[in-house]
This record gives C-alpha cells, structure tokens and sequence, in this order.
C-alpha cells in the first residue's frame, strides 16, 4: 500500500520507499519522512498538486508525484 492509495484523514506508518534512489530517500529523510515515521494525507489542493501531509509533528505539502512511491502500512 502506499500514500497515494489511503484515504485523507487516515494515520499510517512509513515502512518504505519503492523507486528511490539514494539521494533521494535521503532528502526526504531530511523532511522527517523516514520509515517507522506516523503520516497523515490531510488536504489536497485544487488543482491536485501539492498534497499537504502531516508527517510527525509537522505539515508537509508533498508533490503528488512522490505519494505513489511512498510505502505506508494503515494503523
């Protein structure tokens, strides 16, 4: 499952990322999106893009791109 396919408003836990590179994962994890990390889809925009996430303790407004690649387990 990932963040692109769970509901708004619903709390999950990171477990992973799928089509990622190193840099990458590493930048998200600079934003405190890491595995074992609480993450809540809580409003998307208008137009779709960006899409504003609760992750931890902060608000992030995530491109849609990257909510597919974004592995999440439903609590």
């Amino acid at each position: 499952m990932t963040l692109e396919t769970i509901a708004q408003d619903v709390p999950a836990r990171i477990t992973g990322f799928k089509g990622l590179g190193e840099l990458d994962k590493t930048q998200l994890g600079g934003l405190g999106l890491r595995p074992g990390v609480m993450v809540t889809k809580i409003l998307r925009m208008p137009l779709g893009d960006p899409i504003e996430c609760l992750v931890g303790t902060q608000l992030l407004a995530l491109e849609a791109r990257l909510l597919p690649l974004i592995r999440v387990e439903v609590l």
